[in-house]
Order: C-alpha cells, then sequence, then structure tokens
C-alpha cells in the first residue's frame, strides 16, 4: 500500500500519541491537532487520506470538523472516537459517510485493525476517484453511459459510497438503470470479487420468495426434494441486490429486518442459526413512504435500508447523453449480428431529443433495437423509428396542394413531409422542385437521401 496521510484529532495528548505510533508503525504519514479548528486549517493545506477525530472537541466537535472539510469537497475516510456514543450520534456519523463509529476506551489492536482497513478502504477510494474521473470524460463509468451533469453527479455519489459497506436504496422511474448502479457500486467496493446476487422481488410468487432468499431445508415443504442455499448465503461476502423491494410480503420483511440487525436467520424448515456478511443494496420505483402510510411496508425496516438514497434521474432530463447511449446501443446490436454499426441522422437524432421517454433508457435501447433491424441502408432515419418517437403526418392533398400538419408535429418533420410533398406534387421532377422550395438541387439531394427517398423522381425540368 502507498504512504498515506493520516490526520488525528484529539484534546488529550496521550490519545494522540497512542493513535499516531499505531499509524507511523504502518509507514503513514501523520499530522496531529487538539482542536476542529486547526485540525481544519492542517487539512486544507495538506488534506488528508484518513481522518481520525474525536468526536468531542472544544469548539466544533469532530462530526462538525466533517461537515466542514465536505463542504469544501474534502472527504476524508473518517473514523470518528467518543467516550459518549449516542444512537442519535452514530446514525448522523453514518449519514455523513463516517466509516467507523468506535466507542472509547478501546484496545490498541483493535484500533489497529480498523486504522488498517480504513486506509485500505482509503486507498481503493483514491482509485475510484481516479477512475471516475477518466470515465467523466469518455461518457463511461462501469456499466452506465453519459457525461451529463446528472450523470457525474450520479458518478460521485457511487464513488463515495462503494468503498464503504453501508446499505443503499436506489429510486427512480422503470428503465432508469437501478441494476446498472448497483452493478457498478458492487464493482467499486472491496467486496468486487465476491458474488453479486440479484433478486426482483415482484417477479417471484410470495410463496416462493422466502425460500428464495434464506434457502430451505430438505422435506420444509412439498418439493423440496434436498436442501437448498438461498440468496444471502450465495451471497455471502459479497452484495444481495434486492429490486422492488416495496412488492415485498409484511412476513418477508421481518425476516430481512432481522438479517439486518444482527447478520443472522433460520432456512425454511431448518433450526440451525446461518450467519452472513452481505452488503444490501434494494431498489423501488414505487413511493416506499406511500406504501408505509398504507401499512404495506415496515416504517422500521425503511430506515433499515435508507440509509444512503440514491435517485436516478430520468432520460428527459438529460436528453445530452442521447447520441453517447445511441452510440453505445448500436455497436452492441452490431456486435451481436456481426453486422457494422448503424448511425443515426440528424433529423433522427432530433426526434429522440423531442420524444419524453416514458420508459426511459430501456425505451430508448428498443427503439434502437428496432430501428437496427429496420434500417436496411446502415443509417437509422426518421422512417426507421416506430411510431411512438416519430408519429406519422398525413401526405399532400393533391386536389387543393395543401399540406396538413397536426399539432405538435416536430420541425424536422415538418421539413421532410414538405420536401417529399412537393416532390410528389411536381411528379418526381427534382429541380423544379428544388426551386420551389427555394434551395438548390444539392441540398435537395442531400435531404432526399437522408430521408431514404433519394431514388424518387427525375432529374430533369
Amino acid at each position: 500500500m502507498p504512504r498515506q496521510r493520516v490526520l488525528i484529532v484529539d484534546d488529550q495528548a496521550e490519545i494522540r500519541r497512542g493513535v499516531r505510533r499505531l499509524v507511523e508503525e504502518r509507514g503513514h504519514e501523520v499530522e496531529t491537532a487538539e482542536t476542529s479548528e486547526s485540525a481544519y486549517t492542517l487539512a486544507l493545506g495538506n488534506p488528508p487520506d484518513l481522518l481520525i477525530a474525536d468526536l468531542s472537541l472544544p469548539g466544533e466537535s469532530g462530526m462538525d470538523l466533517v461537515s466542514r472539510l465536505q463542504d469544501v469537497g474534502l472527504d476524508p475516510t473518517t473514523i470518528i472516537l467518543t467516550g459518549h456514543g449516542t444512537i442519535d450520534s452514530a446514525i448522523e456519523a453514518t449519514r455523513r459517510g463516517v466509516y467507523d463509529y468506535v466507542l472509547k476506551p478501546v484496545r490498541p489492536k483493535e484500533l489497529g485493525a480498523i486504522i488498517a482497513k480504513a486506509l485500505e478502504r482509503a486507498s481503493l477510494r483514491e482509485e475510484v476517484r481516479l477512475l471516475r474521473r477518466e470515465m467523466g470524460r469518455s461518457g463511461r463509468f462501469e456499466d452506465l453511459v453519459g457525461r451529463s451533469a446528472p450523470m457525474l453527479e450520479l458518478y460521485r455519489v457511487i464513488e463515495q459510497v462503494a468503498p464503504s459497506p453501508t446499505p443503499v436504496l436506489i429510486t427512480g422511474e422503470s428503465g432508469t438503470g437501478k441494476e446498472l448502479v448497483a452493478s457498478a457500486i458492487h464493482g467499486l467496493s472491496g467486496r468486487a470479487k465476491a458474488p453479486l446476487i440479484n433478486v426482483n422481488c415482484a417477479a417471484i410468487p410470495d410463496e416462493l420468495l422466502e425460500s428464495e432468499m434464506f434457502g430451505h431445508e430438505k422435506g420444509a415443504f412439498t418439493g423440496a426434494l434436498q436442501s437448498r442455499k438461498g440468496c444471502f448465503e450465495l451471497a455471502h461476502g459479497g452484495t444481495l441486490f434486492l429490486d422492488e423491494i416495496g412488492d415485498m410480503p409484511m412476513r418477508l420483511q421481518s425476516k430481512l429486518l432481522r438479517v439486518l440487525e444482527n447478520g443472522t436467520f433460520h432456512r425454511v424448515g431448518g433450526e440451525r442459526e446461518q450467519k452472513v456478511d452481505v452488503r444490501l443494496i434494494t431498489a423501488t420505483n414505487a413511493p416506499l413512504e406511500q406504501r408505509i402510510a398504507e401499512g404495506s411496508f415496515r416504517q422500521d425496516l425503511y430506515f433499515r435500508i435508507n440509509v444512503f438514497p440514491i435517485e436516478l434521474p430520468p432520460l428527459r432530463d438529460r436528453v445530452e447523453d442521447i447520441p453517447l447511449l445511441v452510440e453505445r446501443f448500436c455497436r452492441m446490436f452490431a456486435d451481436e449480428h456481426g453486422t457494422a454499426p448503424k448511425v443515426l441522422s440528424e433529423d433522427a437524432l432530433d426526434l429522440l431529443r423531442a420524444h419524453d421517454w416514458p420508459g426511459n433508457v430501456r425505451e430508448l435501447r428498443n427503439v434502437i433495437q428496432r430501428a437496427s433491424i429496420v434500417s436496411v441502408d446502415g443509417e437509422i432515419t426518421p422512417a426507421t423509428l416506430p411510431s411512438t418517437v416519430a408519429p406519422k403526418v398525413p401526405s399532400i392533398s393533391s386536389d387543393e396542394g395543401t399540406l396538413a400538419i397536426p399539432l405538435g408535429t416536430s420541425i424536422a418533420d415538418v421539413e421532410r413531409e414538405l420536401v417529399l410533398a412537393t416532390l410528389a406534387a411536381h411528379k418526381g421532377n427534382k429541380t423544379r422542385t428544388a426551386h420551389v422550395l427555394g434551395i438548390s438541387p444539392k441540398t435537395l439531394y442531400a435531404k432526399l437521401e437522408r430521408y431514404g427517398a433519394h431514388k424518387r423522381g427525375n432529374e430533369a425540368s
């Protein structure tokens, strides 16, 4: 492990000396301070990788110091020491991203082990921070795609929470990529080499969900011909992702709460206590507060899983990411079929940007998959997009020489229909059509090629 910077803040000289000795034994650089104010000054001049701070300090507390540092963009891995711990202060420390909350007195060997793990976490966070910076430039972060402001903020939040064991609750509309975020958190954590197990609580019948999650013993119920591990055991040492947790039955919520409280459970039909070490990530697109009010979701479980909430942005709030997403999907479908990637015309891109995307990234993926199949000349044009994205408009009425355009039609579609209708009205004569439209024949040919209609009509007057 490379040499790291550690800042120790405690008003008791004996504790400062003892903790300093533990850190220096591991070959790291140490600075000490007696007050929050002096520690803040030291941190600004030489940002620490690890902060070890007493909760009760003269003037501002250790948590006040953490808040001030975060306000100026400094977020070192932090251990809080206290001789007077309370549940409220522990919860506040967790919400602030504190790595560990240690009660005094603590044995040197125990504190040394905590410091060693905290330094490992600080090293991992720095690696992730560098990765996030590079991914932000390229528009990719694990399997997530986008370089818009909402996505860069999402990358920052993932980088912040990934190295810790903190439970995460991911919320957002359907199709925004909650499973991808869970995978990114797991992949950037210290548990990355252990399993990530996914369970969709809404996709499994209630009577089977308990066995799926906690396993069962042979003969526990009809059809249980042999013992079987559940997802908690399979995820031991790694991460369990529970999607659509708002659909979990109440009786299972109670059992899940017990696992979160003490790390133990019993298989269905089993008497032996099972102990597991699992990091829990949950997700929902349902308002859990409303489920609590309706009596279908436990409030105490909500508090347990909602330690670190992440809300995903809908696609309509990050339309600047659409070109990157389209390029990603085009390459993905091309690889699947062994063909060259399709390209998107500007007119088609304008339509994608104007669409509301109620199905978010999942809907965009499906649209590009269909368009890649329909397109035969290597380009995705408005004509190859489904009517939900590119609504078709009526063509010209040859009797009246007018073009009916419904309200809500995009400018790109109006232009396309006007050009094609004028070409039809002049029986395919491109020279005459260009003259009537007030554009050059070269511009007309380019537009017709973009529309996939360049073979229509004739050249002469």
